[in-house]
């Protein structure tokens, strides 16, 4: 039997810089990070997720992480000892300046990462796990590089949903859309001001919706729509109970297999989750 050779796939901590800070709308702060090293970091898909570390709640000492057991030695320590982690996407990478981009959603100060970027500025330190090495020979090798977003190369029509949290995974989505295809797009964002521009070199129908903490329009929106039997794949990221609700009407009534489906949960109401 010949083996399957696999791409090495490396994440690794630094330290980083805030080199600017961004306000792109009302909710959502675009940050750039600077760090010699970013020269050396990848991505392996428009969705890319990577981790930011916060110092520990408890004012201890904020080390980086490393060595192939650091997570469970991170689960090990009392909860308020450890580094905060949260997921985030790569907005932009640009390693000839050394330079990467988070956008973050600010929702208050009422969870450790909005309040960090909402009190942000120039010269903060933070952490990053960064992607140096990924694998994108395969489909399994891209979901363990850290996307989700594996489209088939034959899918021509595609469904994308997202609320603010997946915003900047959605726009890099449409950034890199092939000219030959086609997205439906539902987009939900806190306030109208909160819209922005989506370019895509392929083509998009894009309905924007609020939030609204009583009902899921972006589920009503779905519901409504008159979606063509040509749609061959959907991506939906966001709130955990909104994609769960996505993700069965797209199966049970528009008849989408569930392999066609990519689906994740950035977070979780009433819940703060890495």
């Amino acid at each position: 039997m010949t083996a399957v050779a696999t791409q090495p796939i490396v994440f690794e901590a630094e330290f980083v810089t805030v080199q600017a800070v961004v306000d792109l709308s009302p909710h959502l702060r675009r940050v750039t990070f600077v760090a010699p090293r970013i020269a050396e970091a990848v991505t392996a898909g428009p969705d890319q997720r990577i981790k930011v570390l916060l110092p520990p709640p408890s004012g201890a000492e904020f080390t980086l992480p490393s060595g192939p057991d650091w997570y469970a030695n991170w689960c090990a320590q009392p909860e308020a000892d450890r580094f905060i982690m949260r997921t985030y996407t790569v907005r932009e990478l640009r390693p000839e300046q050394c330079e990467m981009d988070i956008e973050f959603v600010l929702h208050g100060v009422n969870g450790p990462a909005s309040a960090w970027a909402t009190n942000v500025v120039l010269g903060d330190s933070v952490g990053l796990i960064l992607a140096f090495a990924v694998d994108t020979t395969s489909a399994k090798g891209l979901l363990n590089s850290g996307v989700d977003y594996v489209p088939p190369s034959t899918s021509k029509h595609r469904v994308l949903i997202a609320d603010e949290t997946a915003l900047p995974a959605l726009t890099g989505i449409l950034e890199q859309l092939p000219p030959d295809v086609h997205a439906t797009v539902f987009a939900q964002v806190p306030d109208e001001r909160d819209r922005r521009p989506l370019p895509t070199p392929g083509t998009a129908d894009v309905t924007w919706l609020n939030s609204d903490d009583e009902t899921m329009p972006l589920l009503e929106a779905l519901k409504a729509a008159d979606l063509p039997a040509t749609v061959d794949f959907a991506w939906v990221a966001g709130e955990s109970s909104m994609i769960k609700a996505v993700r069965r009407h797209l199966v049970n009534v528009v008849g989408l297999p569930k392999p066609a489906i990519s689906f994740q949960g950035y977070w979780k109401r009433g819940e703060a989750i890495g």
